[in-house]
């Protein structure tokens, strides 16, 4: 049987030209990643050489200059949410070394804090075509698509960035959210399992750093919460099951008792915290119903 992405790049993109073109460049690392991740079996050292390399590097000369310091200094803005000022740091670091990926690319994000898609875009780009390897900077690109509402050409990007770095679970994250607003919510749910596979507390912490966007917004959060309380189900997790369940019901998940039957809940059935929830979920339906 085909993995997940690859069963859709079949169904729902075959007659993409981007896919005919480069087919195999980007889904053949996903397909081996998702094996791996699924079987445990480690991928050859060359093999992960070439598909997991890192985000470009300064040197040991840069981390205690002038330009390290101003660096850091729109870092704090960044931190801050002070995002124009950021901007104007970040052109100054330009203007020093114009061919500095990572520059472009935190300068990016600030515009992207900003609503600015446009001059984002631009930024990640230019991080990219200086630094073809340099996976966050895709990701970050597949993120301003997203934003866009392009959904398709932002599961097709973020695709492009597992095959940068198939071990990153903000990416696999942002991959689901891009299914999930696609409507795809069984490729969605299977992007957050291998997500939290290989970050369990991915969803706990607001920001991993400040060279990757990762995608939290849902224009569906009802319906994204259920589907993320299953996979947590699916994985055995009762506390997060019954905390995005909760979220779901509270933002109005239709017939969630009718969802509730779903086999992936079994498990729950003798949990108390579950039948508390169930009993609850009833009393406010009858309430409804009353005159």
């Amino acid at each position: 049987m085909r993995p997940i992405h690859l069963q859709l790049s079949l169904r729902s993109f075959r007659h993409s030209p981007f896919l005919r073109q480069r087919r195999w460049s980007v889904w053949g690392p996903v397909a081996i990643c998702l094996l791996t991740v699924a079987t445990g079996v480690e991928l050859p050292a060359g093999v992960a050489h070439r598909m997991d390399l890192p985000a470009p590097k300064q040197s040991s000369a840069q981390e205690s200059s002038p330009i390290k310091e101003l660096e850091n200094r729109a870092d704090i803005y960044m931190a801050r949410k002070y995002y124009a000022e950021a901007v104007e740091l970040y052109k100054k670091l330009l203007d020093q070394e114009p061919n500095n990926a990572i520059f472009h690319n935190k300068m990016g994000i600030a515009y992207h804090q900003m609503q600015d898609f446009g001059a984002a875009k631009g930024a990640y780009r230019k991080a990219v075509q200086l630094n073809p390897n340099y996976a966050q900077a895709v990701n970050n690109l597949a993120a301003v698509e997203y934003g866009q509402k392009n959904y398709r050409a932002a599961i097709l990007t973020y695709l492009e960035a597992l095959k940068l770095n198939p071990n990153d679970p903000i990416v696999y994250s942002n991959l689901g959210t891009a299914y999930f607003a696609y409507d795809e919510f069984e490729y969605a749910m299977t992007s957050y399992r291998y997500a939290l596979m290989l970050d369990p507390a991915l969803f706990e912490r607001s920001s991993r750093s400040g060279t990757i966007v990762h995608q939290r917004e849902n224009k569906n959060p009802a319906a994204f919460y259920f589907y993320l309380a299953k996979v947590f189900a699916e994985m055995g997790r009762t506390d997060d099951t019954l905390l995005y369940l909760q979220k779901a019901w509270e933002e109005g998940f239709p017939d969630i008792l009718k969802a509730l039957q779903d086999k992936a809940f079994a498990f729950l059935a003798e949990e108390p915290r579950f039948v508390e929830f169930i009993s609850l979920v009833e009393a406010s339906e009858k309430e409804a119903l009353s005159p």
